[in-house]
């Protein structure tokens, strides 16, 4: 009688468990495995994002740059990741071949700035002539402040300042010395 009771139970649990298994959302669905590269260097793109576009749902690659998700064949897939321009694959267009295989590239997204010349003097004429003559700014510059003992830093602070700054303060045998 007790293993009657036991068997009904594990009966009942048993395709209770089994009910709640669904595979209809793999239906008409394959596995797609596969990894986000950079298009230069070959090297996973780590975190990518990857948006089936026509259902609204992504995913991320991991740390490798790997993914692994059930697609249909009129899915769309947009992998996008910070600093790189959007990809989209039409998986009609994808060999079957490579489902399990597929290498997306993705390209550096570049923004060209123009180019900015600073200099602590009025123009470059007359920064050629202080070089020549080996001077330091005249104070009379908007922008330019008095640092200590006559030396003068612009408000900002830059990367050419930060230089300046370096090569002012070497030292050497000499007390007089000026670079």
């Amino acid at each position: 009688m007790r293993y009657t009771i036991f068997g009904l139970i594990f009966l009942l649990f048993g395709f209770r468990a089994w009910g709640q298994l669904n595979f209809d959302y793999t239906a008409g669905r394959f596995l797609l495995k596969g990894t986000v590269v950079d298009i230069d260097t070959k090297r996973p793109i780590s975190m990518a994002n990857l948006l089936i576009t026509n259902r609204g749902k992504g995913i991320s690659c991991n740390n490798d740059g790997t993914f692994t998700l059930y697609v249909s064949k009129d899915d769309t897939l947009k992998f996008s990741s910070t600093g790189y321009l959007n990809k989209v694959i039409h998986m009609a267009d994808v060999d079957p071949a490579k489902y399990y295989t597929l290498q997306i590239e993705l390209i550096h997204d570049f923004i060209k700035l123009r180019e900015v010349t600073i200099y602590p003097f009025r123009d470059l004429d007359d920064f050629k002539q202080a070089f020549i003559n080996n001077k330091d700014p005249a104070p009379a510059i908007p922008g330019l402040y008095p640092k200590y003992h006559g030396h003068y830093s612009s408000k900002f602070y830059n990367p050419i300042s930060f230089l300046y700054d370096k090569i002012k303060r070497r030292s050497s045998a000499n007390p007089d010395f000026k670079p």
